[in-house]
């Protein structure tokens, strides 16, 4: 097959979910490296990876509601679910403790199955925003254990990068090469992608060139980004509906104190949340607020 000319038009980020889906999914030298760098154990001791979930080529693939987390069983005895999140997500933290223990009741269901031969699930999230604002690292590892440390078990872990912290990152996380790969998946073009030294990364930036190459991933690449492009902008458009409906509700309710003389009110529900919705339900204005969005 023709291999596209690296041209920016036909460039498409790691973070478009689908691209990364496609290249780690075809791609077992790029998949390696990545699963060897982000869990930092040698390639030489990864025995097999198994992708449980690769995108199947057909009409029923819906590029605005697909969830393309990758799904990987190591022969070594670990299943992994790595994620590419570019958008905050309310409830991140529950939604990946349910996808985890799902794979955890997975196992059990199993024939044959013992507690004695659980193997660990690690869920990581590779994410284009800050997951906790007060706790702020480029590269986390979250375990379950006690107050001192001590660890429960091994069984279930959660490893987060945040790429707007790639700055911040330690010497031992860019010796271990998180600092190449989080460059090459927040990379806008074949120029800066090229540049990376690193032999895995390479490796991925091939299978980039041949995704574009393939008319059909190319068309899954471009239904999901205008897919995301649409929800962008239906959301920013409800968020500006929804803050001109509250401040001419607000203008309502401030109007409507003035006017029965009750002036401290009309002060209070300016800084007062609760307050306000208490007065919005006793004069009947509707206040129907947007939820966060997913």
């Amino acid at each position: 097959m023709p291999v596209m000319p690296d041209n920016d038009w036909n460039f498409e980020p790691l973070t478009n979910d689908v691209m990364f889906h496609l290249v780690f999914l075809n791609n077992e030298k790029a998949r390696t490296a990545l699963v060897s760098t982000l869990l930092n154990i040698p390639e030489k001791e990864i025995k097999g990876i198994t992708v449980m979930n690769p995108i199947q080529f057909s009409d029923a693939f819906d590029a605005s509601q697909t969830v393309l987390d990758l799904r990987l069983h190591l022969v070594n005895g670990l299943y992994l679910n790595i994620e590419m999140q570019v958008r905050r997500f309310s409830e991140w933290t529950n939604r990946t403790i349910v996808y985890s223990c799902r794979q955890i009741i997975d196992q059990s269901n199993r024939e044959g199955f013992g507690y004695s031969n659980l193997e660990p699930v690690i869920h990581i999230a590779i994410m284009n925003h800050t997951l906790f604002e007060d706790h702020r690292r480029f590269f986390a590892k979250y375990e379950l254990m006690d107050e001192t440390g001590y660890r429960y078990s091994d069984k279930l872990q959660f490893l987060v990068m945040d790429l707007k912290a790639i700055s911040e990152a330690t010497e031992e996380e860019r010796k271990q090469g998180l600092v190449e790969w989080a460059r090459a998946f927040t990379a806008m073009d074949w120029e800066q992608i090229r540049k990376i030294e690193n032999a895995g990364v390479r490796e991925a930036v091939k299978q980039m060139q041949t995704v574009m190459s393939t008319p059909e991933q190319r068309q899954m690449i471009w239904s999901r980004r205008l897919a995301q492009l649409d929800r962008d902008s239906q959301l920013t458009s409800a968020r500006a509906e929804g803050r001109t409906e509250g401040e001419n509700n607000l203008g309502q309710l401030v109007s409507k104190l003035i006017m029965a003389g009750r002036i401290q009110d009309a002060a209070k529900v300016a800084v007062d949340a609760a307050y306000r919705e208490k007065l919005y339900a006793e004069f009947g204005l509707n206040t129907s607020e947007e939820t966060d969005e997913s």
